[in-house]
């Protein structure tokens, strides 16, 4: 007959042979086995939405409710942190009563010692009033840079979309490259001070040993750079940039 001590010893053997894989951390990972095994599960079909996106380009992508309702399924509510890192404005256009805005977001997701970070922008154009315009342009930017964040946890948060669609990283090396809003703002802004696109280009290609051949080409934040500085400094920007130019 066994004594009450080897019964305790018995009971808490059985204890931890039965504890569920919810609780059961994965080897060499801070996540759980099911959260593992959850993450490993490919993508259902039917979360996956579709829209025409950067420059015509057809995108499946997930809403950030969907992203959302997983972490909590997958995480638990109350088992994942978001912050936001950063926001800021990198162009604001009014022409004729109406605004274009974009802003970049770096966000970080936490979920217990696993951190991810990211960067996400997001735009809004043409719109008849300027809260309208930012209101939506900095929620795009933040649900853009939450995504981000949770794709690398796999393809439950839709990692193989983004490897499909590529074109929404920007061309090779992962650069986004300049909005439409932000190239009407540099031509806007060159028409005012007498310059042409290929004067600014010469200038950029000049101060970075590039080889820029078309303002959408540009880098996003080149291009937000080249904004910020017409913007502040106007006609002593346009000053450096003849310069440059007509040394060429």
């Amino acid at each position: 007959m066994a004594t009450a001590k080897e019964k305790g010893d018995l009971l808490s053997s059985a204890a931890r042979t039965k504890e569920p894989q919810e609780l059961t951390k994965a080897p060499s990972s801070p996540l759980t086995l099911r959260q593992i095994e959850e993450l490993k599960k490919p993508l259902d079909p039917s979360r996956v939405l579709r829209r025409v996106g950067f420059r015509g380009q057809q995108l499946e992508y997930l809403p950030v409710h969907d992203v959302i309702e997983t972490a909590n399924r997958i995480f638990g509510y109350g088992g994942w942190q978001r912050e936001i890192r950063r926001l800021e404005k990198v162009y604001e256009d009014e022409t004729d009563g109406v605004y274009s805005v974009g802003y970049l977001c770096e966000y970080r997701v936490r979920v217990g010692d696993v951190v991810h970070e990211d960067v996400g922008f997001g735009s809004s154009s043409n719109q008849p009033d300027p809260a309208q315009a930012h209101e939506m342009a900095v929620k795009a930017a933040v649900s853009d840079a939450l995504k981000r964040c949770f794709r690398a946890f796999g393809d439950q948060f839709g990692l193989s979309l983004y490897r499909k669609h590529e074109i929404e990283e920007g061309p090779a090396g992962g650069v986004r490259t300049a909005t439409d809003a932000q190239v009407g703002r540099l031509r806007k802004s060159l028409r005012t001070h007498g310059l042409q696109e290929g004067d600014l280009l010469e200038y950029i290609n000049a101060k970075m040993g590039t080889d820029y051949a078309r303002l959408s080409d540009l880098p996003l934040k080149v291009a937000s750079r080249a904004i910020e500085r017409f913007t502040k400094e106007g006609e002593a920007f346009a000053a450096e940039i003849r310069e440059i130019a007509q040394a060429k």
